[in-house]
This record gives C-alpha cells, structure tokens and sequence, in this order.
C-alpha cells in the first residue's frame, strides 16, 4: 500500500471511531495484503487518534507471524465493570489470561528468553470486550480487522490470587456464567495451549524498536471463543487458581 492508501484507510477508521457510525467497507476498495500492511494502517490510527497506548491484544499467524491490536487506556477497566451497552455496540465477551509488566523490558536485538519475558510478566484474569469499527464483522477480511486494532473495544482486568503465577497457564479451569447460566466449563482452551508462547512471539518481534514499560498489559487470547453479551447482561469468567473478572453492560 502506499502512503496516501494507508493515509486514507486510517482516517477512515478513527473517524468511525470518533463518530460511532461503522465503515461498510475501507475506503477505495483498500485491503491491507498482509498484517505488515495492517499493521501500519494502525500504527498512523493510533497517531491519528492521540490516544495513549495502555497494551496490546496478541495473536500468532498459522504462518507464525506475531499480530497486535493496540489497547487505548480510556478502554480499560477494573473488575467488576459496568460499560454502556452502546459504547461497545459488538459486546464481544472473551475470557482471557493476560499478562502486565512487573518491571521495563528495554529494546535490544539480542533475543530475550522465555525466562527472562517469564520473570517480569504477572499473570491476570481478563475479559476482552471485542468490538469492531465495521458494520459487519463477520464480512470483514482478517488483514482489515487487524488494522482496526484487531477488533478490540476494551479490556475488563481482574485481580490474580496470591501465587497465580506458580501455575500451569495451559491447565487452567475456566468458567463464563452470563447473568446466573454457564455457558463455558473446560480446562485450557487456548490455541497455543500455553498463553505465554504468543507472547514471546510478540516480544521478539517489537522488542528491537519497542521499550515495555511496566504496568503496561498483554492479552493473550480467547480461552472461551466470543460469546456475544446483551444489553443488561452480566459476565463473569474465573480462571481456578488465578482469578476472576466480571463486565455488566448496562
């Protein structure tokens, strides 16, 4: 893409954003070819936007190319949450390990280590809110997805029991209850297995150009798959061991 397209694709997307009325489509028929082009569509959003950096959600390609949508701070909220069901007109519910930094990771080009990323993450009870600045998500091509921040609407943190960090991520029992049903009562479920794997994808492919910074957060994916929460609805997701988060939209 060139400069103008991804000019015009960002601008798209955080007047959708500003105004709260979907985007059929990106602009000019664009479609970023590949997450490298999706990924600058995002990077000028976000500089569009002026909005501050909170974290990012994370996904590794089958092709094992680390993917990000960035998380804005005014998206993030403590457990229990109440969030206006319009504001997130999607109300997409995924329970979620995610990780925040207990100390800065500086930029280098020498790898770090899984024990070295390991050492300076704290594992916590998530629930992503997706949502999406498209009229139709579902139509929506993955590569465009991307560029609209991976379709994050917000990140509901909870708080880790003492010793979470001491277990096994990948063996975790997980439960979604919406208002008083269960609707999710399995263990694992991540598609990596162990949620900290696409995290070091992640840190490996910023870590020259980017400084983490502690308290800053890294969701690691869906445990649950999207269930779709009402107006109304209450949704709490537990981790046994680790913790809880919960989100009523009111």
């Amino acid at each position: 893409m060139t400069r103008d397209e991804i000019e015009a694709a960002a601008t798209a997307l955080a007047e959708a954003d500003r105004s709260h009325q979907p985007l059929a489509a990106l602009p000019g028929g664009l479609h970023p070819a590949s997450p490298a082009e999706a990924h600058a569509i995002q990077e000028r959003l976000v500089a569009l936007t002026g909005e501050t950096i909170a974290g990012w959600k994370i996904a590794t390609t089958p092709e094992g190319v680390a993917t990000w949508g960035v998380i804005y701070r005014r998206d993030v909220f403590d457990s229990p949450a109440r969030v206006a069901a319009g504001r997130m007109p999607m109300r997409g519910i995924e329970g979620e390990v995610a990780f925040r930094f207990t100390a800065d990771l500086p930029a280098r080009t020498e790898p770090y280590s899984r024990a070295e990323i390991r050492a300076v993450l704290a594992a916590i009870p998530v629930i992503e809110i997706v949502d999406t600045r498209f009229a139709d998500y579902a139509a929506t091509p993955a590569n465009d997805r991307l560029a609209d921040r991976m379709s994050n609407g917000g990140l509901v943190v909870g708080e880790a029991e003492p010793g979470a960090d001491a277990r096994d991520l990948s063996r975790l029992r997980v439960t979604l209850i919406g208002e008083s049903d269960a609707l999710i009562d399995q263990v694992g479920g991540h598609s990596r297995g162990d949620p900290l794997l696409p995290v070091i994808d992640f840190v490996h492919a910023r870590q020259q150009s980017l400084d983490f910074h502690r308290g800053e957060l890294i969701t690691a994916g869906t445990l649950t798959g999207l269930i779709r929460g009402e107006p109304g609805g209450r949704y709490r997701v537990t981790f046994e061991g680790l913790g809880t988060a919960s989100v009523t939209f009111i």
